[in-house]
């Protein structure tokens, strides 16, 4: 049975599905057959990340991208690693279920006042459920470059009694450029490229 890794949040601009396509690839990248859910179907980032990859470019996505109505036993019968980039704001009957089929519950936040706050809220309702509180674990997106946000927010979830991955991903255009391209940020031409991927090759190395 593959890894199952669900990226969901309680506040929009946190970069959930921008890690849903990066973390992918990484693990693609690893030689994990990996893929990638998009169960987000008012926006369906995902998907349209997808659309936007240049064939035969030798840049574009080499992992697939699924429609949940495109799902088949079939097509994961192989997968190291399935990953689901939720729908923004889930239901909390939606989190519940969420709960009996992933393995990880990752929870993007950025490092700001209300990001956290969002994410609290969302963890303490995870953690009222038994099962789903044990796999939800918090990961710092959008973080500065410069300074200690990202680490001070860290600590302070961690002292609040929360899993926080070590890893910090932080901010970089090189993200921007790749959504826009349809690429990840290992294949675009920006100076912090290679840094943004690393960032994300270290956080898919903590999670499997």
């Amino acid at each position: 049975m593959p890894r199952v890794i669900a990226i969901t949040s309680e506040k929009g601009g946190v970069g959930k599905s921008t890690l849903a396509v990066h973390l992918t690839g990484a693990f693609h990248q690893r030689g994990l057959h990996a893929v990638l859910v998009d169960e987000d179907g008012r926006v369906g980032s995902s998907l349209r990340w997808a659309r936007r990859s240049p064939p035969g470019a030798g840049v574009e996505l080499a992992f697939p991208v699924l429609a949940p109505d495109d799902v088949r036993p079939k097509k994961l019968a192989d997968a190291d690693v399935v990953l689901i980039d939720t729908e923004g704001r889930p239901k909390r009957k939606e989190l519940r279920r969420l709960a009996t089929r992933a393995d990880v519950i990752l929870v993007p936040c950025g490092p700001g006042a209300l990001e956290l706050e969002a994410t609290r809220e969302l963890l303490d309702f995870l953690g009222g459920d038994g099962e789903a509180g044990r796999k939800a674990r918090v990961v710092l997106t959008r973080v500065p470059p410069v300074g200690r946000a990202g680490e001070e927010a860290r600590e302070n979830l961690r002292d609040e009694g929360l899993t926080v991955c070590n890893t910090l991903v932080r901010h970089y255009a090189a993200y921007q450029k790749a959504a826009e391209l349809g690429v990840l940020a290992c294949n675009v031409r920006d100076a912090r490229a290679e840094t943004a991927w690393n960032d994300i090759l270290t956080l898919s190395r903590e999670l499997l």
